[in-house]
């Protein structure tokens, strides 16, 4: 990088802190001005907001690597993990809108009841706050050091990342929801930008897509099987299987999370639909710009090692040649998108890019701090420790936090084996849980003991899976005989497998539990029916009350579902096909999407305008 580079580095971290600072005192006010922004802002700023935190500097990285590894088909693991959001257009926006809460885990309290209600709340607040929080800013900060390793040569990681994060947890202290927002608006406008630049760039600079699909599909380790976006469904082979669970599995959520704070602070429920619709819409369409990096990343690096995802610029495209006893699978395929980076930018551009990568860091950081501070203060300090005290008490004890989680998370980067890895750890710790989250808005009958088992027996089996791999590994010297093999057998099985079998067994204890427990009184359930109006099965609930207008679960809810399903994904498609020169098929999809976006209209002038009347 050049001088010109650094100084566009440097310019960027000097805006970031002047926006902390610009808005310290606003959001300092009190805990809803410090997590929500007051509540004020408009949807097209929340939904860039919620696409810019999304984005962080593992994203890029992870989705090259899925690629190289799996082929595009590994993508379902992204595309499928915006099901939640589609969803969330119809049902979940407007239900976290009206719950008027500052956080998801103060939804036990709404729900539920009893001392169960506060457990389960004090419970999923340490989870999210604190490790799903830590591992997730871990892997962000894992990626970028990647990034500045691989771009500047600077060997000195814990230096440079540093540095970001001092800048981060600067002006994520300071500034609160407003800072974010405004930072991320900044971000989503450079990023897009910079990796659409460096997409074209690199397809211009091989040839042309042509010359990169042909290549990819030429290459003995790769072939054409890396260029499906669907498997082969004829058959039931791995891929396919990987699909189903993708499909089946991955989706079950009711969005909520940093997603639900997103929502929470739009200025109204109609806001609050329109800004998860961006998100959802863009979510489903972004992957491709990395897509087209990791094809030509495979052409120009079929193979990785670490001497030549660590080595010097180079003037020109080096050739690398293909080692006879090379596997996608142990080398770092994460380091592909940078090496493309570092191949083909020029002086100005490495500098936006490295820019896009630090904005996205920072966005994301920033937002993982917000968030899991304000869990550890609405739900744990100031709903168990100190119920009664000054708002200017309340933001100094927050600011602690957010700098105790930065340091926290920055201390565990180490024990990060790879992004993919750090992923696949945290979605078998919340095994089975997503799916009563949905159903706890819908059904009458679900309970606190209901989430509790979900959630402690979910991290209970998954960390019984990760001994049972880390067992698989030990020589068979230090383990029993039938321990090892068992532990061999369950460690050959697909992730994907595993993920499925887990779920199977959480899910039916939990409904199990459910039943053998008392449910929570008519009284608090109709209090919680009548500030949400959910709709669904309340039957233990009065005709007048489960006939409230304005309810978000009915009948043609399916359709409209499906209207959103057809304009996300069929814009996803048509966007994949035509990378892959299928015009064909994409223009099929495309109109599909056009059909998609007339039942989504439909649906909003509806529903949504009436909403704004009715509440």
């Amino acid at each position: 990088m050049t001088t010109i580079d650094y100084a566009i580095v440097i310019a960027y971290m000097l805006f970031a802190l002047s926006v902390g600072l610009y808005f310290s005192k606003k959001a300092s006010k009190n805990s809803e001005s410090f997590f929500l922004g007051g509540r004020s802002l408009p949807w097209w700023a929340i939904g860039v907001s919620m696409v810019a935190t999304s984005f962080a500097s593992d994203t890029p990285l992870v989705t090259t690597e899925m690629v190289r590894m799996h082929g595009i088909q590994k993508l379902w693991w992204v595309l499928v993990s915006v099901m939640p959001l589609i969803i969330g257009i119809f049902l979940f926006s407007r239900l976290w809108r009206r719950a008027n809460i500052i956080t998801d885990a103060q939804v036990y309290e709404l729900r539920y009841e009893g001392n169960s209600a506060a457990v389960l709340r004090g419970f999923k607040a340490f989870f999210h706050g604190v490790v799903q929080n830590l591992l997730t800013m871990a892997w962000v900060i894992f990626g970028m050091g990647r990034v500045i390793s691989i771009m500047t040569g600077i060997e000195d990681q814990v230096l440079t990342t540093g540095i970001c994060i001092a800048v981060a947890l600067t002006y994520a202290t300071f500034s609160g929801f407003y800072g974010v927002v405004i930072t991320d608006l900044v971000q989503f406008s450079i990023a897009t930008f910079s990796m659409i630049a460096l997409a074209v760039i690199a397809v211009v600079n091989l040839g042309g897509l042509d010359t990169i699909l042909t290549r990819v599909a030429e290459l003995p380790e790769y072939g054409k099987d890396t260029l499906s976006i669907f498997p082969d469904l004829t058959t039931l082979n791995d891929n396919t299987k990987r699909l189903i669970v993708f499909v089946t599995l991955f989706w079950w959520s009711d969005a909520g999370g940093y997603n639900m704070q997103r929502m929470s602070a739009c200025r109204n429920e109609r806001d609050s639909v329109l800004a998860t619709l961006f998100y959802a819409v863009f979510q489903t369409i972004r992957p491709w710009m990395w897509v087209v990096v990791a094809l030509a990343s495979i052409v120009m690096f079929p193979t990785i090692s670490e001497q030549a995802s660590d080595s010097p610029v180079h003037d020109e495209i080096t050739e690398v040649e293909l080692q006879p006893e090379g596997s996608r699978s142990l080398k770092k395929h994460t380091d592909g998108y940078p090496m493309v980076m570092r191949e083909f930018l020029g002086m100005g551009m490495r500098g936006l890019l490295v820019t896009a990568f630090l904005a996205a860091f920072m966005s994301t950081i920033d937002t993982q701090l917000n968030w899991g501070a304000s869990y550890l203060m609405t739900d744990i300090y100031q709903r168990f420790i100190k119920k009664e005290a000054t708002d200017k008490h309340y933001m100094l004890v927050t600011k602690f936090v957010v700098v105790g989680l930065m340091l926290v998370g920055a201390a565990i980067v180490p024990l990060v084996p790879s992004v993919t890895a750090a992923w696949e750890f945290l979605t078998l710790l919340m095994i089975g849980s997503g799916f009563f989250t949905v159903l706890r808005w819908f059904w009458w009958r679900v309970n606190a003991y209901t989430e509790l088992t979900a959630l402690v027996l979910g991290i209970v089996v998954g960390v019984a899976s990760l001994i049972a791999m880390w067992i698989a590994e030990t020589p068979r010297d230090y383990i029993s005989e039938s321990l090892y093999m068992s532990s061999v057998a369950w460690n050959d099985m697909l992730f994907e497998i595993r993920l499925a079998i887990l779920t199977g067994i959480v899910i039916p204890v939990s409904l199990l539990v459910t039943f053998l427990t008392p449910p929570v009184s008519k009284e608090k359930l109709e209090e919680f029916y009548r500030k949400v109006r959910p709709g669904g099965f309340w039957s233990v609930l009065d005709t007048d009350v489960r006939t409230l207008p304005g309810k978000v679960l009915s009948l043609t809810s399916l359709t409209y579902i499906l209207g959103g399903m057809m304009l996300c994904y069929g814009l996803s498609l048509a966007i994949g096909y035509a990378i892959l020169l299928n015009f064909q098929v994409s223009g099929f999809c495309l109109v599909m999407a056009g059909a998609g976006g007339v039942i989504v209209k439909r649906w909003f002038n509806r529903e949504v305008e009436m909403m704004s009347v009715v509440g």
